[in-house]
């Protein structure tokens, strides 16, 4: 039964991330107003916190799913956020969780640590994407790093992290979502 309860959470959790996405979009970089902004990475990530990066990773999937179903006029915008998003929030988990007890301040460098793995994966797949969205040669991709993608993956990163840790510390002093332990922490049944 608590499998099932889990399952349900996510797809709600995906369902209202697709939302956020498809409905919350502001430019955030002068250099490249077609790059948006929006906050739906935040519920992935506190998916990542509480029940796993495996589980805040499927969050961030659904949501790309439903957007590519119904918002988007290509694959390339939600297969580059996914790969962006899921690496962000994978990293950001497994970090987090290799400590035991949450602590907003320990989540803050789990984000930072998610960063630095959203970039890692975001820059190769923007040489990827970019060549077969629009042709676009690998020098001109290069002249784009700088000035735009790692900008914006690295504020969006930020202001995601930012907004998890605000939302799970006032869940956390009301009791709620505290993190599932470790495997490894759990003790095993004696014979």
């Amino acid at each position: 039964m608590r499998d099932l309860r889990t399952l349900v959470l996510m797809a709600m959790l995906g369902a209202a991330s697709f939302v956020l996405m498809a409905t919350l979009q502001v430019p955030i970089l002068p250099a490249a107003p077609y790059l948006r902004y929006d906050p739906s990475d935040v519920l992935g990530l506190m998916t990542a916190f509480i029940l796993g990066p495996a589980a805040g990773v499927a969050v961030v999937g659904l949501k790309a799913v439903l957007y590519f179903l119904f918002r988007a006029r290509s694959i390339f915008g939600p297969l580059a956020n996914f790969i962006a998003v899921a690496a962000f929030v994978a990293g950001a988990g497994w970090v987090f969780r290799r400590r035991p007890g949450p602590s907003v301040l320990w989540m803050l460098a789990a984000c930072g640590a998610g960063a630095l793995v959203r970039l890692a994966a975001a820059i190769p797949a923007n040489f990827i994407i970019l060549r077969l969205q629009f042709g676009m040669p690998p020098a001109e991709v290069a002249k784009m790093l700088v000035p735009v993608i790692i900008p914006f993956n690295a504020l969006a990163s930020a202001l995601n992290g930012v907004l998890a840790a605000v939302l799970l510390a006032a869940l956390w002093r009301r009791g709620v979502g505290a993190p599932a332990p470790l495997a490894r922490e759990q003790p095993s049944p004696r014979r």
